[in-house]
């Protein structure tokens, strides 16, 4: 098999659902999006929010203030994202498809919507991809099956293995900070982890 061949072979293949485009979500789509020679077909994006002042990221990557943050991702990357503005629910599960769901939601109780998104994926066959804790100023990134996790996916209380999550395991309360370094890490562990699986579907099998 000549070179040439091997490139046709390495086209992309797979959809994703990313799920919350915050400064989180934003960085896992560029990241995945960027993969070339293989990677992703299709990604879904879902958030309401439009991208404000103190959204630094979406702005320094092209975002204007007062637009949607998924119709700039969709403005960014065109045919290859589909938007929606919307926050994912318990009432619009439906919306999510693909092979991977990465679910990058903050801020509140995001423990019930985060339950209830794992498991109509389960029941459909699409795996997931969570955080386990954004918080620290110099944390190591770990990657584990959310029902061992130590952190804030803890409080998931999944009987089943199935469910990845990264992070730091640190918590709101230890009155630590999110950093943009913490982020990117956080957003490369992601990508990686959605890569193996898209690559054992697609290339392996």
């Amino acid at each position: 098999m000549d070179v040439e061949e091997m490139e046709k072979m390495l086209k992309p293949r797979g959809e994703v659902s990313i799920i919350g485009c915050g400064r989180l979500g934003v960085r896992v789509t560029f990241d995945l999006l960027e993969v070339h020679r293989g990677g992703v077909e299709k990604v879904y994006v879902f958030d309401n929010a439009k991208i404000e002042e103190n959204d630094v990221v979406h702005r320094r990557l092209g975002g204007k203030v007062g637009e949607y943050k998924v119709d700039f991702i969709k403005r960014f990357f065109g045919d290859r994202v589909e938007a929606f503005r919307e926050n994912i629910t318990k009432d619009n599960l439906h919306l999510i498809k693909g092979d991977v769901a990465i679910i990058a939601i903050a801020g509140g109780d995001t423990i019930p919507t985060t339950r209830a998104i794992i498991n109509y994926c389960k029941e459909r066959g699409i795996k997931t991809i969570g955080t386990n804790g954004v918080f620290g100023i110099e944390e190591k990134i770990k990657v584990c099956d959310a029902k061992y996790a130590k952190g804030p996916a803890k409080f998931l209380n999944l009987d089943e293995e199935g469910h990845i999550v990264v992070g730091t395991e640190k918590f709101i309360r230890d009155f630590e900070p999110i950093t943009p370094y913490t982020l990117d890490e956080i957003a490369k562990r992601m990508v990686i982890e959605c890569l193996r699986i898209l690559w054992k579907k697609y290339y392996q099998s």
